[in-house]
């Protein structure tokens, strides 16, 4: 019998206190991602903090606490109404992969995009682990 602490359906250790860090790249990106433009930028270089992820697996960055203002960007009224459309959020690094409006999952081309954006920052895989195990 394992003597450490295992995680969400045993898969992978808990950790208490684990969480991301922006890299660097991130940081120096921050200025140019979050400011929102007509049409929407997508964030290719996969170094958001912050946004939506759409079902086609592109990522669109917004400025902490602006998923509001991008969500209307993006042609949604409201937060559950994006949802619903099967976009996923991303907030201080933390990918919401449990939707509060929609029971919806995510699909192929979302982990796809989450799954680079992990690799591109370096993050680590036990991270991603944890969060597959969620769905």
């Amino acid at each position: 019998m394992p003597t450490e602490d295992w995680g969400v359906e045993g898969l992978v250790p808990k950790r208490p206190g684990v969480s991301l860090v922006p890299t660097d790249e991130m940081r120096a990106a921050k200025a140019w991602l979050e400011k929102l433009e007509k049409p929407v930028r997508q964030d290719t270089e996969l170094l958001a903090m912050h946004g939506w992820l759409s079902p086609e697996g592109k990522l669109y960055a917004c400025g902490w606490k602006k998923h509001d203002e991008l969500t209307s960007a993006l042609g949604f009224a409201h937060e559950s109404d994006i949802e619903a459309a099967g976009y996923c959020k991303l907030s201080q690094l933390k990918w919401l992969v449990q939707p509060r409006y929609a029971q919806q999952g995510i699909n192929d081309a979302q982990w796809s995009t989450i799954e680079k954006w992990y690799q591109r920052n370096g993050f680590p895989e036990e991270h991603f682990m944890r969060l597959c195990a969620l769905q």
